[in-house]
């Protein structure tokens, strides 16, 4: 079992008293911090125009993670490729790639909020599509050592990409998927599904199933099973709601619950979520890893068995939090947690 922490969405909220550059200051901080205690990965979240300025440079901020590391992988979960041109993106990563010294791994998905497309000037229509072509120009700029492309959405004569990814013949992909046709696309292109930690545990048993079926249909293996959770763990459940669970609501009614028409959300019962208002702690525990580090456990064994999880992202860093219990939280569950799945 890996174990990654974020992805971190660098979210300065109204009232929080905070500065976006104290932010990522902390944000670096615990990066660090999850190296030394053992921590696989570390993530990060695209996103823009969020009132809160939720982080909109993934790959500028992937780089000064990775300046800061030696040894853990850095991922964005995700970048959202169809906001970008392909050609600039192949050369960001194989920049970050050659920064990180190999660590990278490149998590991309279609993005759906209709703000974000029309802010940055690139049709929301079409954008599965978009995904598709650009994804074949990633893997062509990184793994050849010059191309031409004439697409249906981009043309361009032949080029040549340098530098090259240190990790050959390219970093790892991963699609970050809640669709049939999302599915198929990661079956297709990815090394990796990674689905939205919006969704219910019966939700992805069902999303992970659709994508086994057409990783069989293109003749591919699965090769990791990550799962996004929003992870708190404390001395006593008491104490992790208190200190955890506002934030993690503050997460999920936030990023989901205010985009319910556009973006489907069902609470723990299955029932629709119409908007942010309806997201609550108990409405929505079975999303969270909450608690005290033998609930952790429990709760984290239930996902390797019903699922066959192997990699699991920990979102433990909330908007309002105090740095330093979000340090005591990932101190916690790396001295009491991960070591369980570590030994198995």
């Amino acid at each position: 079992m890996k174990f990654g922490i974020g992805p971190f969405n660098l979210q300065a909220p109204h009232g929080s008293g905070k500065s976006h550059a104290q932010v990522y200051r902390e944000m670096l901080e615990q990066v660090e911090l999850a190296e030394e205690l053992g921590f696989d990965s570390a993530w990060l979240i695209e996103h823009h125009f969020k009132e809160d300025g939720e982080c909109p440079s993934v790959l500028l901020t992937a780089a000064a993670m990775a300046a800061r590391t030696s040894r853990i992988r850095i991922g964005t979960a995700m970048l959202l490729l169809p906001l970008h041109r392909p050609v600039r993106v192949a050369e960001d990563v194989a920049v970050l790639d050659n920064i990180a010294n190999g660590r990278v791994i490149v998590g991309v998905a279609a993005g759906y909020r209709p703000i974000e497309f029309e802010g940055l000037g690139e049709p929301r229509k079409g954008r599965e599509a978009r995904m598709e072509e650009q994804l074949d120009i990633l893997i062509k700029a990184w793994s050849a050592e010059s191309f031409a492309h004439q697409g249906k959405y981009y043309q361009f004569p032949e080029i040549r990409v340098m530098p090259k990814p240190v990790q050959k013949p390219h970093p790892p992909i991963w699609i970050g998927a809640s669709t049939e046709g999302g599915f198929r696309r990661a079956a297709r292109w990815a090394d990796a599904l990674c689905s939205s930690p919006r969704h219910h545990l019966n939700d992805l048993k069902l999303h992970y199933a659709t994508y086994r079926r057409y990783l069989e249909q293109f003749g591919r293996k699965e090769t990791c099973t990550p799962v996004i959770r929003e992870v708190y763990c404390a001395e006593s459940m008491k104490r992790a709601e208190a200190e955890g669970g506002p934030g993690m609501i503050y997460i999920q009614a936030g990023m989901y619950g205010r985009w319910a028409q556009v973006r489907e959300l069902k609470d723990d019962r299955g029932q629709a979520v119409t908007g942010a208002a309806e997201v609550s702690l108990e409405s929505f525990r079975e999303r969270f890893i909450l608690g005290d580090p033998e609930h952790c456990i429990r709760e984290i064994e239930k996902y390797r068995r019903d699922l066959g999880m192997d990699y699991l992202q920990c979102m433990m860093d909330f908007p309002n939090m105090d740095a330093a219990l979000t340090k005591k939280s990932m101190r916690l569950f790396a001295r009491e947690v991960m070591p369980h799945f570590r030994a198995a």
